[in-house]
Protein backbone atom coordinates (compact mmCIF):
# COMPACT_ATOMS: atom_id res chain seq x y z
CA UNK A 1 0.00 0.00 0.00
CA UNK A 2 1.15 3.88 -0.74
CA UNK A 3 1.07 5.84 2.02
CA UNK A 4 -0.80 9.39 1.66
CA UNK A 5 1.37 12.19 1.39
CA UNK A 6 1.53 16.12 -0.13
CA UNK A 7 4.22 17.44 -1.65
CA UNK A 8 4.04 21.01 -3.72
CA UNK A 9 0.98 21.29 -2.56
CA UNK A 10 -0.26 17.81 -4.51
CA UNK A 11 -1.97 14.67 -2.27
CA UNK A 12 -0.76 11.85 -3.81
CA UNK A 13 -2.51 8.63 -2.60
CA UNK A 14 -3.84 5.03 -2.99
CA UNK A 15 -7.40 4.49 -4.12
CA UNK A 16 -8.49 1.55 -1.17
CA UNK A 17 -12.42 2.37 -0.99
CA UNK A 18 -14.74 2.06 -3.57
CA UNK A 19 -15.95 5.62 -3.53
CA UNK A 20 -12.69 6.32 -4.45
CA UNK A 21 -11.96 3.46 -6.79
CA UNK A 22 -15.45 4.89 -8.57
CA UNK A 23 -13.66 8.19 -8.82
CA UNK A 24 -10.94 7.08 -10.37
CA UNK A 25 -13.39 5.18 -13.31
CA UNK A 26 -15.33 8.47 -13.89
CA UNK A 27 -12.15 10.55 -14.16
CA UNK A 28 -10.76 8.76 -16.94
CA UNK A 29 -14.10 8.62 -19.26
CA UNK A 30 -14.45 12.58 -18.23
CA UNK A 31 -10.46 13.38 -19.09
CA UNK A 32 -10.33 11.13 -22.11
CA UNK A 33 -12.58 7.99 -22.95
CA UNK A 34 -16.00 10.15 -23.23
CA UNK A 35 -14.43 11.21 -26.79
CA UNK A 36 -13.18 7.71 -27.89
CA UNK A 37 -16.64 5.40 -28.59
CA UNK A 38 -14.44 1.99 -28.92
CA UNK A 39 -12.07 1.78 -26.13
CA UNK A 40 -13.14 -1.16 -24.09
CA UNK A 41 -14.83 -0.93 -20.97
CA UNK A 42 -16.23 2.31 -22.55
CA UNK A 43 -20.05 2.70 -20.40
CA UNK A 44 -21.38 5.78 -21.87
CA UNK A 45 -24.32 5.32 -19.98
CA UNK A 46 -22.92 5.53 -16.65
CA UNK A 47 -19.65 7.94 -17.53
CA UNK A 48 -17.60 5.13 -16.16
CA UNK A 49 -14.17 2.77 -17.57
CA UNK A 50 -13.70 -0.22 -16.06
CA UNK A 51 -12.35 -3.04 -17.20
CA UNK A 52 -13.04 -7.02 -14.96
CA UNK A 53 -9.15 -6.34 -14.04
CA UNK A 54 -9.74 -3.47 -12.06
CA UNK A 55 -11.41 -5.25 -9.46
CA UNK A 56 -8.03 -7.05 -8.61
CA UNK A 57 -6.12 -3.49 -9.61
CA UNK A 58 -4.14 -1.02 -7.54
CA UNK A 59 -5.29 2.88 -8.53
CA UNK A 60 -3.81 6.30 -7.52
CA UNK A 61 -4.78 9.39 -7.56
CA UNK A 62 -3.06 12.84 -7.35
CA UNK A 63 -5.06 15.98 -6.35
CA UNK A 64 -5.06 19.62 -5.04
CA UNK A 65 -7.51 21.05 -2.83
CA UNK A 66 -9.97 18.27 -3.37
CA UNK A 67 -9.93 18.20 -7.53
CA UNK A 68 -8.16 15.12 -9.13
CA UNK A 69 -5.72 16.27 -11.45
CA UNK A 70 -4.50 12.85 -12.43
CA UNK A 71 -4.85 8.81 -11.90
CA UNK A 72 -3.26 5.66 -12.93
CA UNK A 73 -3.50 1.99 -12.09
CA UNK A 74 -1.31 -1.15 -12.19
CA UNK A 75 -2.08 -4.88 -12.43
CA UNK A 76 0.07 -7.74 -11.64
CA UNK A 77 0.88 -9.34 -15.29
CA UNK A 78 0.17 -13.14 -14.25
CA UNK A 79 -3.81 -11.64 -13.47
CA UNK A 80 -6.13 -13.76 -15.35
CA UNK A 81 -8.71 -11.44 -15.88
CA UNK A 82 -6.28 -9.29 -18.25
CA UNK A 83 -8.04 -8.25 -22.04
CA UNK A 84 -6.68 -10.90 -24.22
CA UNK A 85 -5.90 -8.34 -26.70
CA UNK A 86 -2.96 -6.93 -24.02
CA UNK A 87 -1.99 -9.89 -23.33
CA UNK A 88 -0.96 -10.28 -27.06
CA UNK A 89 0.16 -6.98 -27.18
CA UNK A 90 2.29 -6.83 -24.38
CA UNK A 91 3.62 -10.51 -25.29
CA UNK A 92 3.18 -12.23 -22.05
CA UNK A 93 3.49 -15.35 -23.05
CA UNK A 94 7.16 -14.90 -23.98
CA UNK A 95 7.51 -13.13 -20.64
CA UNK A 96 5.80 -15.56 -18.67
CA UNK A 97 9.32 -16.50 -16.67
CA UNK A 98 9.29 -13.33 -15.51
CA UNK A 99 5.68 -12.65 -14.89
CA UNK A 100 5.57 -13.14 -11.03
CA UNK A 101 7.99 -9.85 -11.16
CA UNK A 102 6.06 -8.17 -13.41
CA UNK A 103 3.73 -4.75 -12.99
CA UNK A 104 1.81 -3.51 -15.99
CA UNK A 105 1.36 0.51 -15.45
CA UNK A 106 -2.02 1.58 -17.77
CA UNK A 107 -4.61 4.28 -17.81
CA UNK A 108 -1.85 7.06 -16.75
CA UNK A 109 -4.25 9.90 -17.34
CA UNK A 110 -3.91 13.68 -16.52
CA UNK A 111 -6.88 16.47 -16.18
CA UNK A 112 -7.18 18.47 -19.29
CA UNK A 113 -6.12 21.47 -17.69
CA UNK A 114 -2.51 20.37 -16.77
CA UNK A 115 -1.40 18.03 -18.95
CA UNK A 116 1.43 20.53 -20.32
CA UNK A 117 3.36 20.10 -17.11
CA UNK A 118 5.07 17.50 -15.71
CA UNK A 119 2.78 15.76 -13.98
CA UNK A 120 1.90 12.97 -16.08
CA UNK A 121 6.09 12.05 -15.89
CA UNK A 122 5.68 12.34 -12.13
CA UNK A 123 2.93 9.70 -11.55
CA UNK A 124 4.81 7.44 -14.10
CA UNK A 125 8.14 7.50 -12.17
CA UNK A 126 6.49 7.80 -8.53
CA UNK A 127 4.39 4.65 -9.30
CA UNK A 128 7.52 2.74 -11.02
CA UNK A 129 9.47 3.37 -8.10
CA UNK A 130 6.48 2.58 -6.13
CA UNK A 131 6.24 -0.66 -7.11
CA UNK A 132 10.45 -1.22 -7.47
CA UNK A 133 10.93 -0.71 -3.74
CA UNK A 134 7.94 -3.60 -3.12
CA UNK A 135 10.34 -5.98 -5.19
CA UNK A 136 9.14 -6.03 -8.52
CA UNK A 137 11.67 -6.04 -10.84
CA UNK A 138 9.90 -5.04 -14.01
CA UNK A 139 7.14 -2.86 -15.14
CA UNK A 140 5.59 -3.07 -18.60
CA UNK A 141 3.57 -0.22 -20.51
CA UNK A 142 2.42 0.23 -24.34
CA UNK A 143 2.30 3.33 -26.00
CA UNK A 144 1.31 5.60 -29.02
CA UNK A 145 4.05 5.71 -31.56
CA UNK A 146 4.63 9.59 -30.79
CA UNK A 147 5.29 8.71 -27.28
CA UNK A 148 7.94 6.20 -27.50
CA UNK A 149 11.08 8.88 -27.08
CA UNK A 150 9.23 9.92 -23.53
CA UNK A 151 8.81 6.75 -22.03
CA UNK A 152 12.58 5.59 -23.48
CA UNK A 153 13.92 8.56 -21.14
CA UNK A 154 11.68 7.63 -18.73
CA UNK A 155 13.73 4.51 -18.55
CA UNK A 156 11.63 2.19 -20.73
CA UNK A 157 12.83 0.09 -23.81
CA UNK A 158 10.85 -1.11 -26.58
CA UNK A 159 10.90 -5.14 -26.82
CA UNK A 160 8.25 -6.48 -29.12
CA UNK A 161 6.89 -5.29 -32.29
CA UNK A 162 3.81 -3.11 -31.82
CA UNK A 163 0.53 -3.92 -32.79
CA UNK A 164 -3.25 -2.53 -33.74
CA UNK A 165 -5.82 -2.99 -31.05
CA UNK A 166 -9.42 -3.46 -31.29
CA UNK A 167 -10.06 0.08 -31.26
CA UNK A 168 -7.88 0.76 -34.52
CA UNK A 169 -5.18 2.51 -32.27
CA UNK A 170 -1.34 1.30 -32.94
CA UNK A 171 0.21 0.94 -29.49
CA UNK A 172 3.83 -0.30 -28.90
CA UNK A 173 4.97 -2.39 -26.18
CA UNK A 174 7.41 -0.84 -23.63
CA UNK A 175 9.43 -2.74 -20.75
CA UNK A 176 11.01 -1.38 -17.56
CA UNK A 177 14.15 -3.70 -16.12
CA UNK A 178 15.14 -2.58 -12.51
CA UNK A 179 18.75 -1.75 -11.92
CA UNK A 180 19.49 -1.39 -15.48
CA UNK A 181 21.69 1.71 -14.55
CA UNK A 182 23.78 2.25 -17.68
CA UNK A 183 20.69 2.38 -19.79
CA UNK A 184 19.40 4.93 -17.42
CA UNK A 185 22.51 7.25 -17.88
CA UNK A 186 22.41 6.56 -21.49
CA UNK A 187 19.12 7.64 -21.82
CA UNK A 188 19.36 10.06 -18.76
CA UNK A 189 16.46 8.50 -16.96
CA UNK A 190 15.68 10.05 -13.54
CA UNK A 191 15.76 5.97 -12.53
CA UNK A 192 19.99 6.61 -12.86
CA UNK A 193 19.78 8.77 -9.34
CA UNK A 194 18.46 5.47 -7.29
CA UNK A 195 20.42 4.15 -4.75
CA UNK A 196 20.26 0.22 -5.96
CA UNK A 197 22.94 -2.86 -6.69
CA UNK A 198 22.70 -3.74 -9.92
CA UNK A 199 25.68 -6.20 -10.11
CA UNK A 200 23.14 -7.70 -6.73
CA UNK A 201 20.32 -7.95 -9.18
CA UNK A 202 22.38 -8.64 -12.35
CA UNK A 203 20.03 -12.05 -12.91
CA UNK A 204 17.40 -9.84 -13.28
CA UNK A 205 18.45 -7.74 -15.72
CA UNK A 206 20.00 -10.98 -17.46
CA UNK A 207 16.90 -12.76 -17.27
CA UNK A 208 15.01 -10.20 -19.26
CA UNK A 209 17.96 -9.68 -22.56
CA UNK A 210 17.64 -13.51 -22.69
CA UNK A 211 13.49 -13.22 -22.91
CA UNK A 212 13.78 -10.34 -25.23
CA UNK A 213 17.16 -9.79 -27.11
CA UNK A 214 15.56 -6.84 -28.58
CA UNK A 215 16.33 -4.81 -25.45
CA UNK A 216 20.16 -5.43 -26.49
CA UNK A 217 19.32 -2.55 -29.16
CA UNK A 218 20.27 1.53 -29.58
CA UNK A 219 17.44 3.22 -27.61
CA UNK A 220 15.52 5.43 -30.72
CA UNK A 221 15.78 8.07 -28.85
CA UNK A 222 19.53 8.37 -29.58
CA UNK A 223 19.74 7.78 -33.10
CA UNK A 224 19.20 10.41 -35.56
CA UNK A 225 15.79 10.85 -37.50
CA UNK A 226 17.09 9.70 -40.67
CA UNK A 227 18.58 6.58 -38.57
CA UNK A 228 14.78 5.96 -37.01
CA UNK A 229 12.85 6.45 -40.64
CA UNK A 230 15.07 3.25 -42.37
CA UNK A 231 14.34 1.24 -38.82
CA UNK A 232 11.04 1.47 -38.27
CA UNK A 233 9.92 -0.92 -41.08
CA UNK A 234 12.09 -3.24 -39.03
CA UNK A 235 9.59 -2.85 -36.23
CA UNK A 236 6.62 -3.27 -37.92
CA UNK A 237 5.28 0.20 -37.62
CA UNK A 238 2.48 1.09 -40.19
CA UNK A 239 3.79 4.01 -42.67
CA UNK A 240 0.98 6.57 -41.02
CA UNK A 241 2.06 5.68 -37.82
CA UNK A 242 5.77 6.32 -38.92
CA UNK A 243 5.93 10.26 -38.94
CA UNK A 244 4.67 10.91 -35.96
CA UNK A 245 7.42 8.58 -34.44
CA UNK A 246 9.89 10.23 -35.91
CA UNK A 247 8.94 14.40 -35.28
CA UNK A 248 8.44 12.88 -31.49
CA UNK A 249 12.49 12.75 -31.69
CA UNK A 250 13.81 16.06 -31.29
CA UNK A 251 17.50 16.76 -31.15
CA UNK A 252 19.54 19.70 -29.95
CA UNK A 253 17.14 22.71 -29.25
CA UNK A 254 17.90 23.98 -25.47
CA UNK A 255 16.29 27.17 -24.26
CA UNK A 256 18.93 28.71 -21.35
CA UNK A 257 17.08 30.89 -19.31
CA UNK A 258 18.28 33.66 -16.92
CA UNK A 259 15.71 35.08 -14.10
CA UNK A 260 12.83 37.53 -15.64
CA UNK A 261 13.00 35.52 -18.94
CA UNK A 262 9.72 33.82 -19.73
CA UNK A 263 9.68 30.90 -22.70
CA UNK A 264 6.20 30.89 -24.04
CA UNK A 265 6.25 27.14 -26.22
CA UNK A 266 2.95 28.37 -28.35
CA UNK A 267 6.15 28.79 -31.11
CA UNK A 268 8.52 25.59 -30.47
CA UNK A 269 7.93 22.36 -32.02
CA UNK A 270 5.78 19.90 -30.20
CA UNK A 271 7.66 17.47 -28.50
CA UNK A 272 8.38 16.32 -24.87
CA UNK A 273 11.02 18.87 -22.86
CA UNK A 274 13.61 18.05 -20.13
CA UNK A 275 15.15 20.06 -17.47
CA UNK A 276 18.56 19.69 -17.77
CA UNK A 277 19.58 22.22 -14.65
CA UNK A 278 18.33 24.52 -12.53
CA UNK A 279 14.29 25.01 -11.71
CA UNK A 280 11.64 26.66 -13.28
CA UNK A 281 7.71 27.14 -12.67
CA UNK A 282 5.20 26.97 -15.43
CA UNK A 283 1.59 28.45 -15.98
CA UNK A 284 -0.69 27.29 -18.82
CA UNK A 285 -3.48 28.80 -20.74
CA UNK A 286 -6.12 27.11 -18.69
CA UNK A 287 -4.18 26.62 -15.21
CA UNK A 288 -6.33 27.11 -12.45
CA UNK A 289 -5.16 28.94 -9.21
CA UNK A 290 -4.44 26.33 -6.03
CA UNK A 291 -1.45 24.43 -6.59
CA UNK A 292 1.80 25.69 -8.40
CA UNK A 293 3.91 23.68 -10.78
CA UNK A 294 7.46 23.36 -10.21
CA UNK A 295 9.94 21.63 -12.20
CA UNK A 296 13.02 20.52 -11.11
CA UNK A 297 16.53 18.89 -12.73
CA UNK A 298 15.35 16.03 -15.06
CA UNK A 299 11.82 16.66 -14.49
CA UNK A 300 9.91 15.94 -17.98
CA UNK A 301 7.33 17.74 -19.48
CA UNK A 302 4.90 15.93 -21.44
CA UNK A 303 3.84 15.93 -25.23
CA UNK A 304 1.47 19.51 -25.11
CA UNK A 305 -1.61 20.48 -27.02
CA UNK A 306 -1.90 23.35 -28.53
CA UNK A 307 -2.29 26.07 -25.77
CA UNK A 308 0.41 28.45 -24.32
CA UNK A 309 2.67 27.26 -22.18
CA UNK A 310 5.48 29.50 -20.37
CA UNK A 311 8.12 29.00 -18.34
CA UNK A 312 10.77 31.25 -16.17
CA UNK A 313 13.25 30.23 -13.66
CA UNK A 314 12.75 30.05 -10.39
CA UNK A 315 16.15 30.17 -8.42
CA UNK A 316 18.61 32.98 -9.36
CA UNK A 317 20.60 30.22 -11.01
CA UNK A 318 20.01 29.85 -14.88
CA UNK A 319 17.64 27.03 -16.38
CA UNK A 320 18.43 25.03 -19.19
CA UNK A 321 15.31 23.01 -21.05
CA UNK A 322 15.88 20.95 -23.40
CA UNK A 323 13.78 18.81 -26.48
CA UNK A 324 16.77 16.66 -27.30
CA UNK A 325 15.95 13.54 -27.22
Amino acid sequence: MMEAFTQDSLLWEEALTLQAREAVYRFRYEQYFSAHRALPGTDHAKKRVWLPHDDQSRHFLVSCQGRILAVASATLATEPTLLPEWRTLLALERLKEILPQTIIFSRAIVAQSDRNSTLFGKICLRLACQFLNEGRHYALHYCAPNKVALYERLGYRLYAHGKNLQSGAFRLPMLLVADDMAYFQKVRSPFRTLKRDPEKNRPWIDKAFALCPELAKRPLCLHSKEEVANMLPLCQVPPEESLALVQSLRRGARFGLKPGDVLALANVDEGSFFVLSGSLKSQTQRYQAGCVLRTGKDSIVAERESELVSFQPESLSKAILANEA
